[in-house]
């Protein structure tokens, strides 16, 4: 092994269009591959912008170690036993929507328990539709909206001391806790497990996992990345839909 990988000891990784292939699936091979990994006493920790609920499945199938959801807001161990929780206060949510009910024809809120979307039609996630309008006051761990007024969305990210992430450089963005990002779970993972950032390996591919793969001791974009972030990385892998994940970690730790 070479002695630049020695001190990893946690896998971290994203989800979709990382971990998972372009029609959600794991292939035998990646989860082969991860059961050898933990064989070897490495530790696998999600990191992804998903809520706990709709990773659960894929938690149970990797026999993962770590959860870190909602972008850093939500972090669980094994046994499900919550190590970190941020959520923005129910008063301030209320403000917040109403705000964004003047420009974002789509809105969706994650709380503890739920997943609420103003889209009828939005059936992942095991979503409850739900009219905004009506008011909405519970802690919410993240807030989706759709808008394509930039401009906009970020003022109101600024005015509520929000974090602001575009998704793919399109009309989706997420709103959280100020300093909650994946970048900043993983700190505080590494913190209550007494370690250093030496000891973490990411995987990821969007503009959220940019900072992961450039902070981490080892930061691995995958092929189907953002071009930014394949700019910026100086590892990549191969593609989500070849296993690229798999095929990285056979060939650096096993």
């Amino acid at each position: 092994m070479d002695e630049l990988y020695k001190s990893i000891k946690y896998i971290v990784m994203d989800l979709d269009d990382t971990l998972l292939r372009k029609d959600k699936s794991i292939s035998e091979y990646t989860l082969e591959t991860l059961k050898r990994v933990k064989e070897k006493g490495y530790k696998i920790v999600f990191n992804t912008s998903r809520s706990m609920q709709n990773s659960e499945e894929l938690f149970q199938l990797v026999d993962a170690d770590y959860g870190i959801y909602s972008g850093g807001c939500d972090i669980i161990d094994k046994n499900h036993k919550k190590i970190y929780f941020k959520a923005i206060p129910g008063n301030e949510i209320q403000k917040i929507v109403e705000n964004l009910l003047e420009f974002c024809p789509k809105i969706s809120i994650q709380t503890a328990e739920h997943f609420y979307a103003s889209d009828k039609e939005y059936k992942k996630q095991n979503a409850i539709y739900y009219d905004f309008s009506k008011g909405f006051n519970i802690d919410s761990l993240k807030i989706l909206a759709y808008t394509m007024d930039f401009e906009r969305i970020e003022k109101l990210a600024d005015d509520f001391n929000l974090e602001h992430q575009n998704y793919l450089n399109r009309g989706w963005h997420r709103l959280s806790v100020k300093g909650a990002t994946k970048w900043s779970g993983i700190l505080k993972l590494l913190e209550y497990l007494g370690e250093d950032t030496s000891t973490i390996m990411t995987f990821g591919d969007d503009f959220g996992d940019q900072e992961m793969i450039e902070k981490a001791h080892i930061g691995v974009a995958m092929a189907n990345s953002q071009p930014v972030v394949l700019e910026h990385a100086k590892h990549i892998a191969l593609s989500n839909n070849e296993d690229g994940l798999a095929h990285f970690l056979e060939e650096h730790l096993l």
